[in-house]
């Protein structure tokens, strides 16, 4: 499958799809609304050039492009570049306070997005959604990878492992929910935007977002 930038950028091609604080305390952020009836757009915050992590530079100076189009899409990109790079000097464990610590890091990266979602229209809120959908998967792997193998191959290390895993499953199942919202979002959007059946890309993340919560309604 394409990476969430290759789709990206092949949205870019297609001109029908589009139209133009402190860290501490962190509150997960609710997915955004996506009734017809919204407010007028908010004005997106700055892009600080010297706040952003090195590798993600360049994305940031994409953001900062006069296009809206342009510019919506590069912060899409630049969210989860920023996120990643936050989660990556992280030492975790399997305990609440790497949860905390993740969420901490991804902050200004789901804000992003958020602003994304509040000012594009429904195809670019598809493929902010996704990006949101994603990222709290890529949050929910790193904490499950925090969960040590077993000390031996006897069955009371292996039901230890297991009790562990358990125990970090119930700590990140908010960004599961938060994952299941996303999906329930991009789907309502598809049937509430019948133009975006013109677009091959956001077609194809509605599809899998109703994919993605069917196999959980068949897992359940």
């Amino acid at each position: 499958m394409r990476s969430l930038f290759a789709c990206l950028s092949l949205s870019l091609l297609a001109p029908a799809a589009f139209a133009e604080g402190p860290e501490a305390p962190v509150e997960r952020a609710p997915i955004r609304s996506v009734s017809a009836a919204a407010a007028p757009a908010p004005a997106l915050a700055a892009v600080v050039l010297d706040e952003t992590p090195p590798r993600c530079k360049s994305l940031a100076k994409r953001a900062q492009v006069p296009s809206a189009m342009q510019s919506l899409a590069a912060r899409i990109s630049l969210a989860g570049c920023i996120a990643d790079a936050r989660m990556e000097p992280l030492s975790l464990i399997d305990g609440q306070e790497s949860v905390l610590a993740i969420d901490v890091a991804v902050h200004p990266g789901l804000t992003m997005l958020d602003g994304v979602i509040d000012s594009g229209d429904a195809a670019m809120k598809v493929m902010a959604l996704r990006a949101k959908a994603e990222l709290y998967g890529r949050m929910r792997v790193k904490m499950m990878a925090t969960v040590p193998a077993p000390a031996n191959t006897t069955p009371e290390a292996a039901a230890l492992r297991e009790t562990r895993r358990e125990i970090v499953e119930s700590m990140v199942q908010p960004w599961s929910d938060r994952t299941r919202d996303a999906h329930q979002a991009i789907v309502a959007l598809g049937k509430k935007h019948p133009e975006l059946a013109k677009n091959p890309v956001a077609q194809a993340t509605i599809r899998t977002s109703e994919q993605q919560l069917a196999q959980q309604v068949a897992g359940t």
